[in-house]
């Protein structure tokens, strides 16, 4: 099953130049995953309150031509199936005025909240969601982001209220914000990311304090989030345009 979102951008999806913001286009991109899950039957929320859910542990996004204010917006988004007994895959491409803009890819694995172990993703479950066997990339694996030697900046944030979602956590995407919030000025007023690839460790819960560390080499601008513990929670590689 292929599922169509058209999307009309408000102005905070902008940086002050026209162009979308990368954080925009994760957004878009998720709420398509999220209408096809409605579409099959698998509501996020009602999963949520019965005790399952699917927890996003990588993303992978190329934007080949970022879209600006004012161009028509549009995702596609499908899942490939299970990737193992307890994971699945999803991809999109994304369309700016009718034509092909950028393409990601993302992995689940369905949870089971109560046990909190991984659940066997079923058969039904599966079905609904009507597999297809495209893919957006040709390599099935991911791109690995390396741990950098040494971080040339740090900053320490508290998550604020509305950064949590219903599973009483980070929202996931809220990672992103976070990650440009450790970027040196001149990167991020420069606008020119290209690619993102987010690999999620564990999750940052309510009222715990985290630790943003950055590391950069011109062409790539890596970000690793620690808890108030020291342990990894996130890893976050932006890519530039050459």
């Amino acid at each position: 099953m292929f599922v169509e979102l058209n999307y009309e951008p408000l102005l905070e999806d902008f940086y002050d130049n026209g162009q979308l913001k990368i954080e925009a286009i994760l957004k878009i991109l998720e709420n398509s995953g999220n209408h096809h899950s409605d579409a099959a039957g698998d509501q996020i929320l009602k999963g949520s309150s019965d005790g399952t859910a699917w927890i996003l542990t990588d993303w992978y996004v190329e934007i080949d031509r970022c879209p600006k204010y004012g161009d028509k917006i549009k995702a596609v988004t499908w899942s490939q199936g299970a990737t193992s007994m307890f994971s699945t895959s999803r991809d999109f491409e994304l369309f700016c005025n009718g034509e092909l803009c950028g393409k990601g890819t993302t992995r689940w694995i369905h949870y089971d909240l109560k046990s909190n172990r991984p659940s066997k993703v079923t058969e039904e479950l599966l079905a609904k969601y009507q597999p297809e066997k495209k893919s957006v990339f040709a390599d099935a694996k991911l791109p690995k982001i390396e741990t950098p030697e040494t971080f040339s900046r740090e900053l320490e944030l508290t998550p604020r209220r509305n950064d949590i979602d219903f599973n009483h956590h980070v929202h996931n995407l809220i990672y992103v914000d976070y990650a440009m919030e450790a970027l040196p000025e001149e990167v991020y007023r420069a606008h020119n990311f290209n690619k993102i690839r987010i690999t999620y460790k564990s999750a940052v819960k309510e009222g715990e304090k985290i630790c943003v560390k950055y590391a950069g080499n011109g062409q790539a601008h890596t970000v690793f989030i620690y808890g108030s513990d020291g342990s990894l929670k996130t890893m976050i590689e932006l890519g530039e345009r050459k």
